[in-house]
């Protein structure tokens, strides 16, 4: 069962916690002050980072008032330069060797941590696969068929790509984004296939996925058809991005 092993404390290596925040009023207070307590307050050396990315409801007060009791690396802007941007101003002030990313809106317990960093030794890239879950049932059908759809057309082992939870080598995602961008609209699976394709070890865990805590950030279902055409559509392309990549010098 995930958060079995809370007691776990690993060999101790620092650890950057990056939390991505845009309009979560309801639930950041929460998600930053628990990312803190469980994971970055107890391994020496380690930082969170929040990277809030335009906010309108109030997160961004919030933020700055826990950042006046809690060493946090705040990033924040009054405009909205979006998820993939807010990742890469995080990436960009991270000092440490390991990253554990993680969705907020109370979706991940941070006792799951300790979990991934239990198969630290083994592995460079720890996805946290949503073992229980909270969510719409639609949505868990999608997330298995496309899981499906990757493990046959990319041939790689991956149960839970598009996972909000993982734990992984800096200087992987470092390669990873330096190369174009493909799949804008899931680019935590992009990065996957990226990494294994540098000669990353992959580990899976499972662990615990709740609902959202106040309004829903995924994607409207509306959109989810045209999203679904155009991931397809460019998995061509991202294959020869692979076979590219596994034919430079590898990162490990």
């Amino acid at each position: 069962m995930p958060s079995e092993n809370t007691n776990y404390i690993g060999s101790q290596t620092p650890v950057t916690v990056i939390l991505i925040a845009h309009n979560e009023a309801e639930s950041i207070r929460k998600d930053v002050e628990d990312f803190y307590r469980v994971v970055a307050g107890r391994l020496p050396a380690s930082e969170l980072i929040v990277t809030e990315d335009g906010s309108t409801d109030g997160t961004s007060e919030i933020l700055r008032d826990i950042a006046t009791r809690l060493p946090i690396k705040l990033v924040q802007s009054k405009e909205r330069k979006g998820y993939i941007q807010a990742l890469l101003d995080a990436l960009k002030v991270s000092n440490c060797a390991w990253i554990l990313f993680s969705d907020t809106g109370g979706k991940f317990n941070p006792e799951d941590f300790w979990r991934l960093e239990a198969k630290r030794s083994e592995a460079d890239l720890i996805i946290g696969v949503k073992a229980e879950r909270g969510d719409q049932i639609y949505r868990q059908v999608m997330t298995r068929v496309f899981n499906l759809v990757v493990r046959l057309y990319f041939k790689v082992p991956v149960h839970d790509i598009d996972s909000g939870l993982r734990l992984f080598r800096r200087d992987l995602i470092v390669a990873a984004i330096s190369r174009p961008l493909i799949l804008k609209d899931m680019i935590a699976t992009e990065f996957t296939l990226k990494m294994l394709a540098l000669g990353a070890r992959l580990k899976e865990v499972p662990v615990i996925y709740s609902s959202r805590q106040g309004r829903s950030r995924g994607m409207p279902p509306k959109k989810i058809p045209r999203v679904i055409i155009q991931v397809l559509s460019s998995f061509p392309r991202l294959k020869k991005e692979m076979t590219l990549l596994r034919s430079l010098p590898q990162v490990l």
